[in-house]
């Protein structure tokens, strides 16, 4: 019983890790994206 607790609280810990890794990579995109938009916007200004 013991050893399927630990089973369970380790799959447990991986889950919470790959759901912060999904968003820490969603967050990187988002600021890669406003950069560029950042970007096309300041050379429409210079036009």
């Amino acid at each position: 019983m013991d050893t399927l607790t630990g089973f369970l609280i380790l799959g447990a810990l991986f889950g919470i890790f790959v759901a912060i890794q999904k968003l820490n990579s969603n967050v990187i995109t988002q600021i890669d994206q406003n950069e560029k938009i950042i970007e096309l916007l300041s050379e429409l200004k210079e036009k």
